[in-house]
Formats: structure tokens, C-alpha cells, sequence
């Protein structure tokens, strides 16, 4: 083979591996790899990219099964970065609308925004706790309706008064009222 033909493959090959589609075949979390099939092919270990990795952060590692695209920087796969994701068949997008975002999950969880609506919708289908941990509190403008019911471990305050007070005056001293809880009598406390 003479050198120019030898070239022009070699240019060839590294032209053709610049961007590769593919399927994650193995993934590692401790040290955030996946190895990618690409043909016939099975890339050694490379990292996947991810919309934040500085001070702040963003975790959603792929999965085995899902189509990404490999981006090697001189045609080298070994020098390769991995790009989530691409619909396929298999997996199609969550929604149509150009005005909604959505994260949907393996289990049917559905986190979604419509900008046009101006509406967020949080849906979770499993029986697991949902938390929303804020030790500073959490600051509602605006009307709240539950459809369910509202417990709580501490105090609970509305502009007249403290349920604590409630439960101080009316405990052991008082008598139930259908649908009121405790009631203080009249009179004297025997």
C-alpha cells in the first residue's frame, strides 16, 4: 500500500468515528463510564456527558439499551465523549408540545411545565413518600387546596390562632364534638 493510500484511509477512518450513533451496552456509576455498541463494535470505557459537572451539579446516569451518540475529537473512540439521548421506537418522546417539558420515568412518574398554560404538573404513581425537604421552611403565595387530608407534627397557626392552644385548653378538660374534635364545657371544671 502506498503512503498516500494509506493516508487517505487512515483519514477516512478518523473522519467516519467524529460521530458515531450507538447503544449503551455496559454502564459503570462508580466511576460514571459506559462502554457503547456501535456496529459491531464495543468502545472501551468512556464518560457520558451531562448538563452540569462544576460547582453546581446534574445526576441522570444512561442506561443499558439507550441510543446515544459518541462524539470523538480527532476520530479517536478511545478519546470519545458519549451523548444522551435519541428517541427510538423503543423509547418515543413523552410528549408533542413545543410548550411543555417533561421528565418521565421508568415507573410512569411524570414531572412536567407547560409555558403556555403556565402550569406545572407533578404526577407520581408508586406508594413510596414524596418529600420536599426544606429545613428553612417553605413560603406559598397563593391559595393551597388539599384534596386529602393534613397532618403534621408541630404546631399549626392560621391569623386567629395556634391548634397548640387548642390542644393546651382542651386537654383532658373538655368532651367531643361531632365533627369539632373537643369542646370546653360551661361552668365549673369538676
Amino acid at each position: 500500500m502506498t503512503t498516500e493510500l494509506f493516508r487517505v484511509n487512515e483519514l477516512y477512518r478518523l473522519l467516519v468515528n467524529l460521530i458515531r450513533p450507538g447503544t449503551i451496552h455496559q454502564v459503570d456509576h462508580q466511576r460514571t463510564r459506559v462502554r457503547v455498541q456501535i456496529d459491531q463494535l464495543t468502545s472501551g470505557w468512556l464518560p457520558w456527558l451531562t448538563t452540569r459537572a462544576g460547582n453546581d451539579q446534574s445526576w441522570w446516569a444512561p442506561e443499558v439499551g439507550e441510543q446515544v451518540i459518541v462524539l470523538s475529537p480527532s476520530g479517536e473512540l478511545a478519546n470519545g465523549f458519549v451523548l444522551p439521548a435519541v428517541y427510538q421506537n423503543k423509547h418515543p418522546t413523552p410528549s408533542y408540545d413545543p410548550d411543555e417539558s417533561v421528565w418521565l420515568f421508568k415507573n410512569h412518574a411524570r414531572f412536567s411545565y407547560h409555558r403556555g398554560n403556565d402550569e406545572l404538573i407533578i404526577e407520581l404513581t408508586g406508594e413510596g413518600n414524596t418529600k420536599l425537604v426544606s429545613p428553612q421552611g417553605v413560603h406559598i403565595v397563593g391559595d393551597v387546596f388539599v384534596d386529602g387530608n393534613i397532618e403534621a407534627t408541630g404546631d399549626i397557626t392560621d391569623h386567629t390562632r395556634s391548634m397548640q392552644d387548642d390542644r393546651d385548653i382542651y386537654n383532658g378538660h373538655g368532651h367531643d364534638v361531632p365533627g369539632h374534635g373537643t369542646a370546653v364545657p360551661t361552668g365549673n371544671k369538676q
